[in-house]
């Protein structure tokens, strides 16, 4: 008997708890399952445990969103996660930085009504391709 197929999940980081309930039905609308963090301390932690196919991260939070991205990115266990940064700041030093650091894609706020719609599609089409965040752990062979 075959399994149901799992729904998509992504990880909502934002210090805006109007933006991340936003975010979250939106998720819900486009069939994604989501995970939440309002305080930017547990993001590295549940991108661990989770594994989401896209992270939407906030840079303007308690820690440094650049710093988490970049940590994010040097983590073997989430360096294949598709992050998306959302933030208000539109310069393009910031931009740069970014993706310089490993962000799939830099959206600044407001976000339009296709935002979630572009987020399931990354997040299904990384789903649908194994999603290499979602790979076993390689094992020693000793």
């Amino acid at each position: 008997m075959e399994s149901a197929p799992r729904l998509p999940v992504i990880l909502i980081s934002d210090d805006e708890p109007l933006m991340v309930s936003a975010l979250a039905r939106e998720a819900r609308r486009q069939g994604l399952h989501f995970i939440t963090d309002t305080s930017s301390e547990h993001v590295h932690e549940l991108a661990r445990r989770h594994r989401p196919e896209v992270i939407i991260l906030d840079i303007n939070q308690r820690i440094d969103g650049r710093d988490l991205l970049s940590r994010l990115k040097r983590d073997p266990a989430t360096s294949n996660c598709r992050v998306i940064v959302l933030t208000a700041i539109e310069d393009q030093f910031t931009r740069a930085l970014c993706m310089k650091l490993g962000a799939d894609e830099y959206q600044t706020k407001p976000i339009d009504s296709t935002f979630m719609q572009r987020v399931a599609k990354l997040a299904r089409a990384s789903a649908d391709a194994g999603t290499p965040a979602r790979a076993p752990a390689p094992t020693s062979s000793a």
